[in-house]
């Protein structure tokens, strides 16, 4: 196998996926699409169903009386959403935005030198497509939000009881330990976890080095290496469609309009956000309008893209398009995200290794862990997530999912053929790197260009040795040394000494790639007020992962469904005071 034949499977399989798509098998379970028409009023209008968004639509529709229109610029999940072991197919299809990054450093060894950033276009967004890590982060986090925005409702005490609001957890092991306490039990998103026996080596090895291995890492202490919780349940993908909007398809004021995408942000003399205008499916413009608010919940990489087009932004940029200036504010500023390092190693001779053949699970056994360099310190500094697989499944991760140079996945897979594989995404938890989304166009349909910015800050290398050199060790433990493992290297970087600082200099800027956590482009604290209302305007709000100012310790769509249970609450109590 090479990897050019490994990526033309998977799109014969995408193509045979996109026809059964045609047959809209899913669509029983999410609400159906309404009857717009132009000059439609609201209460309120939320653009963009993803993680954020549908919660939201959730929440505000309690209230029998008040109206909300959901605008949403894709449609249904298709079945390859659903089903947990069908999501690695879902990248670069009409489900996906098929963003890449405009431009990074020649260093890295990502095909084409761009990194390709999957964002999901349907119903329940991201979390349709992610790969349903149910992580909080760490309590650390939201203290640090909270000193940044002067505000001690953001702070994890705070915080806790909207991560517990919006869950259902199944795990009966959990439940019966003393991290009860801090899982929900009552609500829509369900979280379960799907042991595996394959993972008890492996956290041997971990144990061996001195970690912990724990049940959970969501409570109030979040170190060690565990099995994970994951948003799977009763057998399909638990997205925020199929919890929060498939449990209330047939609530008569919610509204919703698929296959839609808002242009732009309509202001009254007084900049109160009153309207939108929205292109319909079949390329048919109309405006609609609310009462109340408008909440934008679009992601990290569409809502500053709206917000520009509707005249809020940076005023240089913004003139240098042509477009009149509402508010001047750091708009699609402060990207960040997680860049790990992909380590993959060779282990066992094993031809084949033990997968999940059930669609309805998680295909791959895997394993998550949280570390502290300083021992004394009780947040993390570095997230590992440790999949076991084999040679030819760890060339696709390699060469499709994380884009990986193909020469490179290929000489990985040669290296490792006929052996099982632990393809390891290290990463550092709190980059101070940097990047920015702009306006490429004032075509609303045309990408904005983002640029990643990784590595951009030279700290973030130096942590990144760090953090792989400590993992590095792995390779002393008993099980390791007996089936004799090998850490797999890049050509570029053989004759080098593994381990050394020269040696993970040139592998570490290679073998970077993105696991999709984009978050902070408008920032609390910057281009929001703590309550998530946009400065400078009145009646619009954010509430997605743009919204976050630090980016948190670990997968990023839970605390995003966290971000919008809090701004629901907070958007009933605003209006409830007019």
């Amino acid at each position: 196998m090479d990897a050019v034949a490994a990526i033309s499977n998977i799109h014969s399989i995408q193509n045979a996926l996109q026809v059964i798509a045609t047959l809209q098998l899913t669509s029983y379970m999410f609400p159906h699409s309404s009857n717009i028409n132009d000059g439609s009023i609201y209460d309120y209008i939320v653009v963009g169903a993803g993680s954020a968004g549908s919660v939201v639509a959730n929440r505000l529709t309690e209230d029998p009386n008040t109206t909300v229109l959901l605008v949403e610029a894709g449609g249904d999940p298709p079945v390859d959403s659903v089903l947990p072991g069908l999501m690695v197919y879902l990248k670069e299809t009409s489900v996906d935005w098929n963003y890449t990054s405009s431009e990074e450093n020649s260093r890295i060894c990502a095909q084409n030198y761009v990194r390709d950033m999957t964002r999901g276009k349907m119903l329940g967004g991201c979390s349709s497509m992610n790969y349903m890590l149910y992580a909080r982060g760490d309590p650390h986090d939201y203290n640090t939000w909270a000193d940044i925005l002067k505000d001690e409702s953001w702070n994890y005490d705070n915080v806790l009881p909207y991560f517990i609001k919006s869950e259902n957890l199944l795990d009966p092991d959990i439940l019966n330990s003393p991290n009860r306490i801090f899982h929900g039990v009552n609500s829509f998103l369900n979280v379960t976890k799907q042991p595996s026996n394959e993972t008890h080596k492996y956290l041997a090895a971990f144990k061996e080095l001195g970690y912990e291995i724990v049940l959970d890492s969501n409570g109030n202490y979040t170190l060690g290496y565990s099995q994970p919780l994951y948003t799977i349940a009763n057998n399909v993908r638990q997205s925020t469609a199929h919890s929060f909007l498939g449990t209330i398809k047939n609530r008569p004021n919610l509204y919703i309009l698929k296959n839609s995408f808002a242009t732009k942000i309509i202001f009254d003399d007084n900049n109160n956000a009153i309207g939108l205008k929205i292109i319909k499916e079949n390329d048919e413009i109309i405006t609609v309008k609310a009462n109340k608010e408008i909440i934008i919940s679009t992601g990290t990489i569409n809502t500053p893209q709206l917000l520009m087009l509707s005249g809020i932004g940076p005023r240089e940029h913004l003139l240098s398009m042509g477009i009149d200036v509402i508010s001047d504010l750091p708009v699609g500023e402060n990207l960040q995200d997680h860049a790990p390092v992909v380590l993959l190693y060779a282990m066992e001779n094993k031809s084949i290794v033990q997968k999940s053949t059930d669609p309805h699970r998680f295909p791959t056994p895997l394993m998550t862990g949280y570390v502290a360099l300083n021992k004394s310190q009780v947040f993390p500094d570095y997230q590992t997530m440790n999949l076991i697989t084999d040679s030819a499944s760890a060339l696709q991760f390699c060469a499709y999912s994380f884009n990986i140079d193909y020469n490179i996945c290929q000489r990985f897979y040669e290296d490792s053929k006929g052996k099982e594989v632990l393809f390891v995404l290290c990463s550092n938890l709190k980059p101070k790197s940097r990047g920015r989304v702009l306006l490429q166009s004032t075509n609303p349909k045309k990408p904005p260009l983002i640029n990643l910015g990784h590595y951009s800050d030279y700290t973030d290398i130096e942590k990144s040795i760090a953090y792989a050199n400590d993992f590095n060790r792995i390779l002393k433990t008993k099980y390791f040394k007996n089936v004799d493992a090998k850490l797999l290297v890049t050509q570029d970087c053989q004759g080098l000494e593994q381990g050394s600082e020269e040696f993970w200099r040139c592998y570490i800027p290679c073998i970077s790639t993105t696991i999709f956590h984009y978050v902070g482009t408008c920032a609390m604290g910057s281009v929001l007020d703590s309550r998530l209302r946009v400065s400078g305007v009145q009646k619009l709000r954010v509430v997605d992962g743009s919204a976050i100012p630090i980016i948190t310790s670990g997968n990023t769509n839970v605390p995003i469904i966290m971000i919008a249970e809090k701004a629901a609450d907070m958007i009933k109590e605003d209006n409830a005071k007019l």
